[in-house]
């Protein structure tokens, strides 16, 4: 499976689902105002500033601003700095072009009983390859040295809270279980975004998943994020550097390859991952020599960015 997966701009919820809790409730405080869907549809197709934005609605920049934050907390628009006159210039672009929550219980929780549920420290890696730019942070601190890729292979990378490599890979084994059961599907969800020097909201990158050194699939990161602080960024780490990611789930089951809810391949099922022939389930994650775009690769932990978690697999 070659072929690159552009961001998906369709997301699927739903209520079933404990870990699409926190998004439904933010996206649904940021449709409550009309003000703030005013200027989601200012924005349709066109990045604008926030001082174009209050010009054109007539509303206070101070007020703009504070819609934005929300606009932005929901993941519904992204927002980046280009110089101006006086500093810089805060400029909002649209990001999803639809949500889609499910009432019913259609989804399967991620408490089922029969679901097998391992979260794994980002840290704890069992390979990598990398090439620097390259580096590692715990919650407290830097960990090693910028630049080595020797300091990955250093007990303390136990502690890293946030990584980030511009070309290789970087692999997991995660336990299987020990009863095969009548397991269906496999997910691996992860914060992840591309990387380059400082940050760049628009620096694309094209990231491959394998499971159990099977090709999955290959989609596009569209940028290095920053801007704002990660809601769990550390305050020691610069404001001018990455910040957060976006959270990415991939899935196979007896239908095919999901990302983030959306089927994206019928090639590849859950029987082709041969997920019980050994005692762990291997993840990859990196950049192939011949992608269209080369823009790294930035993966958070618990403690750093948007999302309050590692690695998770989860299959049912």
């Amino acid at each position: 499976m070659s072929d690159i997966l552009t961001p998906n701009k369709h997301i699927k919820l739903s209520v079933s689902d404990k870990r699409d809790e926190q998004i439904i409730c933010k996206i649904s405080k940021a449709l409550s105002t009309n003000e703030r869907v005013r200027i989601l549809r200012s924005i349709i197709d066109k990045s604008k500033s926030v001082k174009d934005i209050a010009k054109e609605l007539k509303l206070p920049p101070s007020s703009v601003a504070r819609h934005v934050e929300v606009l932005a907390d929901a993941q519904l628009i992204i927002v980046n700095y280009q110089p101006g006159i006086k500093g810089h210039a805060k400029y909002c672009s649209q990001t999803i072009l639809s949500y889609t929550v499910n009432l019913d219980s259609t989804e399967t929780d991620r408490e089922n009983n029969n679901s097998f549920v391992i979260e794994m420290p980002i840290g704890q890696f069992s390979h990598c390859h990398i090439k620097a730019p390259c580096g590692m942070n715990g919650k407290d601190g830097r960990l090693g040295e910028d630049d080595n890729p020797r300091s990955f292979f250093r007990p303390e990378r136990n502690q890293a809270e946030q990584l980030w490599f511009d070309r290789g890979y970087i692999s997991y084994n995660f336990p299987s279980p020990e009863e095969k059961g009548n397991f269906s599907g496999i997910e691996f969800s992860f914060e992840i975004c591309s990387e380059t020097v400082y940050y760049n909201n628009n620096w694309p990158s094209d990231i491959t998943v394998y499971i159990n050194d099977v090709e999955v699939l290959t989609f596009t990161s569209p940028g290095d994020f920053g801007g704002r602080r990660g809601k769990l960024t550390p305050e020691y780490w610069p404001i001018m550097s990455t910040q957060f990611g976006l959270l990415k789930k991939i899935a196979v089951n007896t239908e095919g390859v999901f990302l983030d809810n959306k089927m994206v391949s019928k090639k590849l099922t859950f029987d082709d991952l041969k997920l019980f022939d050994g005692t762990s389930i291997k993840l990859t994650i990196g950049i192939k020599d011949d992608a269209v775009h080369k823009g790294g690769i930035n993966i958070f932990g618990k403690n750093f960015g948007d999302y309050p978690q590692a690695i998770i697999m989860k299959i049912d």
